[in-house]
Order: structure tokens, then sequence, then C-alpha cells
């Protein structure tokens, strides 16, 4: 009986603490083996808890104070592959093909997931349309063609306005309906027939339908993503100095409408420095850093991605490379001792790494007998045993142990966080290129060729 009694306990408390679920299925041929559960807040993604994958399938088990807002899927972490979707106290069920996670996502469960992605395929469509009218009305200069293009387009554009208030008001009382309203696109009344007119009234009227105090926006991905979107794909120019211009223009735009909201300042200044630094644009890095990002309040300038923003720019491509000293024979060296060569490939690695043990004897052996092109290897490692016996046969390296690991102040100065990481440089030290793999590393050069 006491027995019995002690099952029913743990029933009912097993029954309250997991009261809805999360089931995924990834429609692939491909190996994956676990998945990652992230919380989006304040626009970053927050680690939750991880799951396996079995048959494709995974579940995750929410508690009655798992907050509603958006979570993340991240089925493959390396390549920062994943899919979005809403949690509002209900269960989600869906699958997925991870080659197009947008485009092949299908909710079978979840109210909110199913009316926003409802809204999403039908505000496509109708819009589609329009932007097809709209284009040929640019290019046609034919009387009565532009008359009834322009006819068709107010007839089209009073279906896209039909459409977003149908499901604004379907959505009411739901987290959707937030994403919804935000998510309405501006349309001019009649079709433009200037390009630039046209997109000056996209510009003018792109933030008409965001509420930037909305907490469930603002935590969300769904105001920064709207930010990078303005500065970086409606604000470009045929010159580099040009798009530098405007692009400011852009940023000043955007921090003085959020002027004050330091938690959506810092989330698009971070991810905006990302984007500089991954296009190699030094220019606007140092910008966005001096202008904008050193200014916001102490508490909310992150100074581990300052440092690491900074150490980007000393590694960018265009850069001398950041010396690297070791001894050798007794004997202190450094790279800007090194001469003779046409180029030099600086990598580091580790031997108890997984990926470093397929890619570098992929080096090696594309290396192995190309005489101007010289291999300083740096060994990021927790002791000399894995590093001797990998390196034995590159003879031809300038192998370096490090075994201040992730500490190395080597690794820091170039800014490694992952490993293999490559650097290629040219006979002076000035950085060329950052292969992500050897398979690029290999490009690169046969296409020097």
């Amino acid at each position: 009986m006491f027995s019995r009694l002690l099952l029913l306990i743990f029933l009912i408390s097993t029954s309250l603490q997991a009261q809805y679920t999360l089931t995924g299925k990834i429609n692939s041929k491909g190996n994956f083996s676990w998945v990652l559960l992230y919380e989006i807040q304040n626009a970053k993604p927050v680690y939750v808890e991880n799951a396996n994958v079995k048959d494709g399938r995974f579940t995750f088990n929410f508690t009655k104070d798992q907050p509603a807002g958006i979570y993340r899927i991240y089925y493959q972490i390396e390549e920062r592959l994943y899919v979005d979707f809403i949690y509002n106290k209900e269960s989600v069920d869906f699958t997925f093909n991870p080659e197009d996670p947008a485009g092949s996502i299908v909710f079978s469960t979840s109210k909110e997931n199913k009316i926003y992605q409802s809204y999403y395929n039908a505000i496509s469509k109708e819009q589609k349309q329009l932007d097809s009218l709209q284009v040929a009305y640019f290019r046609s200069k034919d009387a009565k063609v532009l008359k009834e293009l322009k006819k068709q387009y107010i007839k089209q554009l009073a279906e896209v306005n039909k459409t977003q208030k149908i499901f604004e008001k379907r959505s009411e009382g739901l987290l959707a309906h937030h994403f919804i309203v935000a998510s309405a696109r501006y349309n001019p009344k009649e079709p433009e027939k200037d390009p630039k007119a046209y997109l000056l009234g996209v510009k003018e009227h792109f933030f008409d339908h965001v509420d930037f105090n909305d907490k469930v926006l603002s935590n969300s991905t769904f105001i920064n993503d709207k930010f990078l979107d303005f500065v970086f794909y409606l604000n470009q120019a045929n010159d580099q100095d040009k798009t530098n211009l405007l692009q400011k223009k852009a940023i000043e735009d955007i921090t003085t409408r959020i002027s004050g909201n330091y938690p959506l300042l810092k989330a698009f200044e971070e991810s905006a420095l990302k984007q500089y630094v991954d296009d190699g644009n030094l220019r606007m890095v140092n910008y966005l850093l001096k202008d904008h990002y050193e200014i916001l309040p102490l508490d909310y300038q992150d100074y581990a991605f300052k440092h690491k923003v900074e150490t980007e720019i000393k590694t960018a491509v265009g850069s001398k490379a950041p010396n690297i000293e070791w001894v050798e024979k007794g004997d202190e060296k450094n790279l800007y001792d090194l001469f003779g060569n046409d180029y030099y490939i600086v990598v580091f690695f580790s031997s108890s790494c997984p990926h470093c043990q397929s890619e570098m004897p992929m080096l090696h052996d594309f290396i192995k007998g190309i005489k101007n092109i010289k291999v300083i290897a740096v060994g990021l490692e927790d002791e000399r045993t894995g590093w001797e016996k990998m390196t034995a046969d590159w003879k031809e390296y300038i192998n370096i142990l490090d075994l201040e690991k992730w500490d190395s102040f080597r690794a820091k100065a170039y800014g490694v966080t992952e490993i293999p990481s490559f650097f290629i440089l040219d006979k002076n030290k000035v950085i060329i290129a950052k292969p992500d793999d050897v398979n690029e590393l290999k490009r690169i050069f046969q296409s020097a060729e």
C-alpha cells in the first residue's frame, strides 16, 4: 500500500513538472546524434538543455515554469544550423529538412506556430505577386501596359492588406500576434516608376509597424534581424566608400530610434560588429566601436567581446600577422626572422581534437614537396606525449608546443577560439586568407597557380 502511494505521488509530481513537450523530427539520412535547446533572451541564445536524437527524432519536456518566448534548436552547432519556434505553454511537434530548415519546417501541433507559419506562407505568396507587378512597372515603357499594371497593382495591394488584417485578427492574444503585426511591410499606394523613389519609401517606412518597447519582440531576434537587414541590405552602393557612408547614416538612424534602450543597442551593435569583422571592413569596425559601442554604459559593454573584435582586427585579411616567438635548440626564434618562402601557413591545432586529427594529415599531404611554403604549427596541448606522436613526421614544419592551451598568449594574439584555425601569410607576413578548413586552403593555393 505504501509503495503504491509513493508511486502515485511520483506520477503526480512528474505530471506537474513536465506539462508540455517539444517533439521534433529531422527528415534526413544524415547522422544526427544530438540537438541543443536554447531560449532567446535579449536577442541572444541562452542554453537550456540537450537531447539525444534517435531515428531522427528528439524530445524535450517543458516544466510549468518554463517561460514563454522564442526558442531555438541547434542541430549542427559547429555550422550554426538551427530552427526557431514559439513556445507558449503548449506542446509543439514539428518536422524539418536540415538542408532547408526555414522552408521545410511543418508544425503538426501548436496553435502559435501553425498560425504564424500559415501567415508567413500566405503573406509571402501575396507579397511576391505584388513585387512582381512593381518590377514590371519599373521596366515597362508602354503607356497601355503601365495603366493595366497600375490597376493590377492596386488590386493586389488590397489582397496583401486584407491578408495582413485577417491574420492580425486571428492571432489576437497569441505571442505570434506580436510578430505578425511587426512583419507588415510597407508598400506604396500606387506603383513607383522610379526605383530610387521606391527604395527611399521602403527605407523611410521600414520600421513603421515595429514597437521597439515590445518585450516579446525585443527578447527575440526579430528587431535585431530587422536592424541588420536595414543596414546591410537596404543601404548598399557600387562603391565601398559610399556604402560605408550610407550604412553610417543607417546606424545613426537606428541608434537614434532606440536611444536609451541599452539591451537593444548592445545586441544590434555587437551583431553589426560581427558582420563587419566577417566582411573584413575595418573602417566600419573602428567606427562602430569608437563612436557607438564604447560609449554605451559600462554595464552593457562586454569586454571579452570587445577584446575578441580588437583581436580580429589585428588578424584581418590585409593586416600584418601578430608575431610568434619560440625556442628552438636553445635559440630564440620568431615569425619575422623567417625568410626565403613565398607563403607561410600558421595553424593552431591540438592532438586531442578529433577534427584536427583528420584535417592535419590532409594539410601535411598537400604541403609535402612544396618548397615555397613554410608551416608554423602551434599545438595547443595539455600534455606533451600526444603532441610528440602527432608531429613526429612533420619534419618540414616549425612545430611549437604550447602547454597553455586556451590560455595561450599565441592563441589569444590570433583570436583563436576553435581548432584547427588556419592563417595564410605572404612573404611579408601579411595575412592574405583565413580558410575555414584544409579543402578551402587547398583551393586558395590551387587558384593562385
